[in-house]
C-alpha cells in the first residue's frame, strides 16, 4: 500500500480560564497545536503563516496571519474577538533572498514524525495586550463569566507557501537545501515554475544535495476531532 501524505491538526489549552486582572505582558491564553501522521514516514513541510507558526518571525506567526478564527461568545455570537491583522502589511521584497528556502529567515519549517512516533507539537502563548491589539471588542466590555470558543482556522492550517517534503530534519534532509519549485511530474514539468523562469538542472542540483518539494496538491492537513477549545474570562 502507498503511503498516504496525511496530517491531523488538533488544539488544545492546559488552562482554559483567561484573568481580565492580570499584566498585559502576561501570557493569558496558551495554545497547543498537535499535528499527527496518520501512516509511516515522517513529513517535513514549511509551516510560515499556519497555525504551525508560533512566532518565529515579526508579523509572519500564525496568529497574525489569521491561523485562528475570531474567539466568538457563546452567549451571542455577534461579540468576537479577533486576533489577527485585517490590513495587507507590506513584507518588502527579497532581491536576495537565498535560493535555499532554509536560509530565508521568513519561512520555518518542521517536521511530523512517523504514527506511532510522536507528534509535532507548536504552542501559542497569547498576552493579555495581544490578546486584544486587533479585536474591536475590548476588554473593559468582556464580561467576568463569559465564554468564547477558540477553533482553528481550516484555511490556515498548512502554510501558503505549500511546501513539503518525506523525511525528517534531523534524518535523511540534514544537511540538504531546499529549493523552491516542486519536483517534475511524469513528464517532466514542474507544477509552480513562474512565467518565464527557467527549467532548473533538476538531476544536476539533486547531486549537489538540492531537495525539491512533493506536488503541492498532495499534501492533506485535516482538523481532528479537537478543532476546538472554550475559554471562560474570570476576573
Amino acid at each position: 500500500m502507498a503511503d498516504t501524505s496525511h496530517l491531523t491538526v488538533s488544539l488544545t489549552t492546559p488552562n482554559p480560564r483567561i484573568s481580565l486582572s492580570s499584566l498585559p505582558s502576561d501570557p493569558v491564553l496558551s495554545l497547543t497545536v498537535h499535528t499527527q501522521r496518520t501512516n509511516a514516514r515522517p513529513i517535513t513541510l514549511c509551516t510560515a503563516g499556519s497555525i504551525l507558526d508560533n512566532g518565529h518571525h515579526a508579523r509572519h506567526d500564525g496568529v497574525f496571519r489569521d491561523a485562528l478564527l475570531p474567539l466568538t461568545s457563546i452567549s451571542d455570537p455577534k461579540r468576537k474577538i479577533q486576533l489577527h491583522f485585517s490590513g495587507f502589511p507590506n513584507y518588502g521584497s527579497q532581491p536576495k533572498a537565498s535560493a535555499n528556502l532554509l536560509e530565508r529567515d521568513y519561512l520555518r519549517f518542521e517536521t511530523v514524525p512517523s504514527k506511532g512516533e510522536g507528534e509535532l507539537v507548536v504552542t501559542h502563548e497569547i498576552s493579555l495586550e495581544r490578546l486584544f491589539r486587533y479585536s474591536d471588542l475590548r476588554k473593559e466590555a468582556v464580561k467576568v463569566g463569559e465564554k468564547f470558543i477558540v477553533r482553528m482556522n481550516p484555511k490556515r492550517l498548512g502554510s501558503t507557501e505549500g511546501w513539503w517534503t518525506w523525511g525528517s530534519l534531523e534524518g535523511e534532509l540534514n544537511g540538504k537545501k531546499f529549493a523552491r519549485c516542486e519536483r517534475p511530474d511524469r513528464e517532466g514539468e514542474i507544477g509552480n515554475l513562474m512565467p518565464g523562469e527557467k527549467m532548473p538542472d533538476v538531476k544536476g542540483m539533486e547531486r549537489e544535495v538540492w531537495v525539491f518539494s512533493e506536488p503541492f496538491h498532495e499534501l492533506t492537513l485535516e482538523a481532528g476531532e479537537d478543532e476546538e477549545v472554550t475559554v471562560e474570562f474570570v476576573e
